[in-house]
């Protein structure tokens, strides 16, 4: 027996489709397969997890024979290329309606990159957390899985669904994410606003009443009960037990940053004294520049700004060192245009200049 992952995008064929409506059976494209194997089928973008695990009960079906599933190709084109494949005969074995074989769980466990192809799975880790997926990820991860006809919310009880153990609620987690969002209640992360299409849709979902410590099962309040929060965030809450609440851990947060705020505060200020201290903003912030400037302004004839340029670049290049020659020129410019313009300003307590008639 061999175990398989298969991507399968609905943009070309959708398998969904085809189990439902062919009694739990689907026919894919391949001579890769030995009847007995397992098959998981990996939904591509947007699901990206694992949606089915499937058997493979028959090989080496040939085109007249293979179920007629040309109304679930979306790509025709690639449908009419397989009339000379052979096919394998699936049957479902499980369906998953949570993300407990999500793309980022499957990396927790070993898998490397994105499913792209017909890949057997050889790594036991991996095959471990595929094949017993609700008894190794941290069980408040997700949620609790109760039937979609139940009308209320339960947590807590050890449900009975081919094997004793907790399953994930969807409907809890969907009214959660419904009310509050995909925004870390602790620390504000939006995994979309970071990763973009990616990350859409991602948090994880905390108890605030851990189900370890229920014992019984109790009717779930999603306003009270459940939160986002980033795995970041999530794995931390649980550093101790009881875990911390959302609010030890903001004030974790907070008591940690304030030390680096200080440094960057205290960073910023030197850099700011260091930038001002060699850059000169204002020509009226320095009367040597400014008395400078005025009595080459008044020399008999006038003077070329070009030999104010050089001149104020000769005198003050040492004290202002990470002025360049474009700063110096704009900095002249600007202030000769306005007092020659300008007439309250054509006389000050520096030098006296008046503009000729």
């Amino acid at each position: 027996m061999k175990y398989w992952i298969v991507p399968n995008n609905d943009s070309t064929f959708r398998i969904g489709d085809a189990i439902k409506a062919q009694g739990g059976m689907a026919d894919w494209r391949t001579d890769r397969f030995s009847v007995g194997d397992v098959v998981f089928i990996y939904k591509t973008r947007p699901e990206l997890c694992i949606r089915y695990k499937m058997e493979v009960v028959k090989t080496r079906i040939i085109f007249d024979e293979a179920l007629e599933q040309e109304a679930f190709w979306t790509d025709k084109n690639t449908f009419y290329q397989g009339f000379v494949s052979f096919y394998a005969r699936l049957r479902l074995i499980e369906e998953y309606t949570d993300d407990i074989l999500s793309l980022h769980h499957l990396h927790e466990h070993g898998y490397q990159g994105i499913p792209r192809s017909v890949r057997e799975i050889k790594e036991s880790d991996l095959l471990d957390f595929l094949l017993h997926p609700h008894q190794t990820v941290n069980d408040d991860v997700y949620d609790v899985d109760y039937p979609e006809d139940d009308e209320k919310l339960y947590e807590g009880a050890l449900v009975t669904v081919k094997a004793n153990k907790y399953e994930r609620n969807q409907k809890a987690r969907r009214e959660c994410v419904a009310k509050k969002g995909y925004q870390c209640l602790v620390c504000g992360r939006d995994f979309e606003a970071t990763y973009g299409e990616m990350g859409k849709g991602f948090i994880h979902v905390h108890h605030l009443t851990p189900i370890s410590t229920i014992g019984k099962e109790y009717e779930l309040n999603v306003d009270t009960d459940l939160v986002p929060v980033c795995p970041n965030c999530h794995y931390m809450l649980h550093r101790k037990d009881p875990p911390y609440t959302i609010e030890e851990l903001k004030r974790i947060i907070q008591e940690v940053a304030k030390p680096v705020k200080k440094k960057a505060s205290r960073k910023a200020t030197e850099i700011r004294l260091v930038a001002e201290a060699a850059m000169l903003r204002d020509v009226n912030d320095d009367n040597e520049v400014r008395k400078l400037i005025h009595n080459m302004m008044e020399m008999d004839g006038g003077t070329m700004m070009k030999n104010i340029h050089s001149v104020c670049i000769t005198m003050f290049q040492d004290k202002y060192n990470n002025m360049t020659p474009n700063d110096w020129r704009h900095l002249i410019d600007d202030y000769v245009r306005t007092v020659t313009h300008r007439p309250d300003m054509q006389e000050d307590e520096v030098f006296y200049f008046k503009v000729s008639g």
